[in-house]
This record gives C-alpha cells, structure tokens and sequence, in this order.
C-alpha cells in the first residue's frame, strides 16, 4: 500500500501538467445557478500562453463555456495563497479578443468579472494563472447566471434622495447594474441612477464608497429621457469619497446623479450617496457676506454656472453702495433686481480678467459690478452693462478688467438687466500671453492650452 502512494505521489506533478494548460485544450465549465460546488484548478506544471494582462502569466490555464443568456459572473477564488487573475475572451483561440482583465485582491481572494453584453450561444474563454512569477498554486473556479439589476439601474427609475442641511446618506449598491450610457470618466459597466429636487440653487453631492470601490460621480439636468450633464466628478481612488460641488442649480427643478465604478467588469460595490445644501430659495450668495469663494485665479478660463433664480436684491447703504456710471449702458438696477456675489482674490500678477459665458442660454443682458473692500463695508470700482464683443452675438453682456495689488480680496456683483433673472456662467482668468511681448512659444513640446475670451 505505502508503494502504491508512493507512486501516486510522484506522478501528481504529470497529473497537474494535463488541465488546460493552453487555449485549444480549455476545460469546459458548465454555468449553474450559483457558485456552491465550483470547479477545482491549478495552475501547477502549467507554461505561459500568450503574455499577462497583468502580472506574470507564466502558469495560465483555460476554461470555456456556452453562454445561455447575455450576463454571466466569472469568478476565481485562490487557495493556499494563490493570487489569482482571471482574463476573458471572446472569438475563439484562434482570434481571442480580451473582454474583461480583473486582479482586485491578492492571495486566497476572490476575483470576480461581472461579463454584459454576451451573445446568447457563443462560446467566450477565460484564463486564470497567479499573479507572480513562478508561484504556480490552486484555486476554485465557477460561472453563474448574473443577479438581477438594481431597481434604479436605468434614469427613469432613479431612487429618489431627499435634500438635507447636513449629510444623511442612504446606502445602495451597483453590483449587477449594467450600462445606460458612456461614462464621463473610466467605464460606466454598472451605472445607478438617483435623483433630488434642489433646494437651493448650490448643492453638495457626496458618495462614500465601499473598500473595493473607485466611484464616479456624474450630475445632470433634463428630463430622464433627454439628460444633460453638468459636472463629473473623478478625483479620488478606490475607497475615496467623490463630491460634486455644484452651482447654478435651479431651486424646484428635479436633477439626476449616477454612480459607478470607474473600473471596467468590476460589478460594482455597496457604496452610501447624500445630497445637502440649505433649505432656501434664495442663493447662499444673495448678499455680500454670503458671496461665493471663486477658484484661485489662472492663465485659464474656466466657466462657473450659477443662477440669480429667486435671488432678491441687495439695499442700497453706505455699505453696500449702488453699482453707477457703467459701461456700455445704465446698468438697469431697479427695485425688481435680482444680484448674486462672489469673491475673488487678485493673483501674482495683479491683474484679472471677468468674463461672462458666451452664449449660455440663461441671461442674455447681464451686467456686473467690482467691489473692494469687505463684506460690510464695500467700495465700487467699476460697473459693465454692455460689451462691445467681436460678432456682436453677446454684446448684451458685460465684462470687467481689474489691474491692482496682489493678494487683494475684491466682490464681484452680478444682475440680469431690470428685473430678469436666470442661469449665467463667469470666469476669472489672468492671461500670462496678454501681450506681444509675452507671447507663448506654442512649438514649445509641453504643449498650451488657453482662451482669448478677455
């Protein structure tokens, strides 16, 4: 008996050289309703195929299986300290066509590929091999019918968030989502819709993801079925908070979010969304002490939306004087007008640029005016009715230029003509090109990028 072991012993190596090892001989795995009796591996004897997707391949091995629907989960689960990495494909040795690489854990975990979009009777490959070089080990392989969807996987059908003072979140999930659009940033594979109604026309939307998780952040207006984006937020890794600061909201008006992992067949992760902002009317920046902190001023322009949407109008005092001798026209402020503030601070070079969004679609006859001072107790320094622009298409809007000392704090007072209000975009810039004697060497490599709106 010890003899008969003894031999079985020696032979296990050559047993293990015979599973999948290359693509024409993939191991035939048939899709069950779940994962609780998986097919055991190993990746021992095994030689490289065709080079990783990541890592070292030199160990892979091959499965395949027929589809019978359109969504399957591929998972790998390692043993023994494996550090799996599972690859698939479509279109057959011959011509395979890598669909889905995933490497998320390290040993003994779990690599899963959440696979949309299968053609129903196809046959699709995958591959498993260690991360490592010359690690080769065992593992746990399954593939299943795909959960069903989330019940806000589509904008019709977003889950409706309540606007709060402070952050309340409500926790959701994108595992087993599928794809609505193109994503703003990374792959949008497992997108999950909500939608708020604003209360104010400044709003905060924060997500708090799972450890697994990288998430992205998209905000729109419109309709469920004719959205527009406003903003996309994608500053964080995985595990990080996203937040989407936004302005210019419409208070009343409803606004979809979606969220998503950034990364491709992830399916998604349990994650918590919140939206605050204060419970009014009016813009937080309807008064000077409540005026909106614009970015640090660049060569660049980058507009800011904003509205005056139910903004009411600032009293003429001795601290906050009224905006006269405008440029361009009379200025049109009237008891019905409706202004909104901003501060900004003037940069190295001591000059600014501010420059309203051309053809917006909100305001068409602006006017703004240039404070110095503090919040209680302003000095004016300019007003502009109506700019004198090339083409004359915006000429109803004004635009302001500011020359002075560096690291000034000044107001920026901003109205529709008379008593109309809407949505308007600005931007403060401070071109370093303003001059033929500062001319940008644009063959430079590094390459520029600027505007000529100032």
């Amino acid at each position: 008996m010890k003899n008969i072991l003894i031999i079985f012993t020696l032979l296990l190596p050559f047993l293990y050289t015979a599973q999948s090892d290359g693509c024409s001989a993939a191991t035939t795995i048939a899709v069950t309703a779940n994962c609780s009796s998986p097919t055991a591996g190993t990746t021992i004897g095994a030689t490289q195929t065709i080079p990783g997707c990541v890592g070292t391949a030199d160990d892979d091995v091959w499965y395949k299986f027929v589809a019978p629907s359109t969504s399957h989960n591929i998972s790998v689960t390692g043993t023994g300290g494996f550090d799996a990495v599972l690859q698939l494909f479509s279109g057959g040795c011959a011509v395979l066509n890598s669909i889905a690489c995933q490497d998320q854990t390290f040993g003994n975990g779990t690599e899963t590929i959440y696979a949309t979009g299968l053609t129903i009777g196809n046959t699709y490959i995958y591959r498993v091999y260690d991360y490592y070089s010359g690690s080769p080990g065992t593992f746990n392989t399954c593939v299943t019918a795909a959960a069903a969807p989330p019940a806000n996987d589509a904008p019709c059908s977003a889950t409706s968030l309540t606007v709060n003072t402070s952050c309340s979140y409500t926790s959701s999930t994108s595992l087993a989502a599928t794809q609505s659009m193109v994503g703003c940033a990374g792959n949008a594979d497992d997108d999950v819709w909500f939608s708020f109604v604003a209360s104010n026309s400044v709003q905060t939307i924060t997500v708090d993801p799972s450890s697994t998780m990288d998430p992205v952040i998209q905000l729109f207006e419109g309709g469920c079925g004719s959205l527009f984006s406003l903003y996309c937020e994608d500053n964080g890794f995985t595990d990080g908070n996203e937040v989407i600061n936004a302005v210019g909201l419409v208070p009343g008006n409803t606004y979809y979010v979606r969220v998503y992992d950034y990364y491709t067949s992830t399916g998604g992760a349990p994650f918590q969304i919140c939206v605050t902002g204060t419970a009014t009317s009016a813009p937080i920046n309807d008064e000077p002490c409540g005026a909106i902190s614009l970015p640090a001023v660049t060569a660049a322009c980058n507009y800011l939306n904003f509205s005056t949407t139910d903004a009411t109008l600032t009293p003429t005092s001795a601290a906050v004087p009224a905006p006269t001798g405008c440029t361009g026209g009379t200025g049109g402020f009237v008891a019905g007008t409706k202004d909104v503030w901003f501060t900004v601070t003037v940069p190295s070079s001591g000059t600014i640029y501010i420059t309203p969004e051309p053809n917006s679609g909100g305001i068409a006859d602006g006017v703004m005016a240039l404070y110095s001072g503090t919040c209680g107790g302003l000095t004016l320094i300019s007003c502009s009715d109506d700019h004198n622009y090339p083409g004359g298409a915006n000429d109803f809007q004004p635009y302001l230029s500011y020359s002075g000392v560096a690291g000034t704090t000044l107001y920026i007072r901003y109205w529709g003509w008379g008593s109309s209000s809407g949505d308007f975009g600005l931007c403060v810039s401070s071109p370093t090109n303003d001059a033929c004697a500062n001319a940008l060497y644009i063959c430079d490599l590094n390459g520029y990028s600027a505007s000529t709106s100032a």
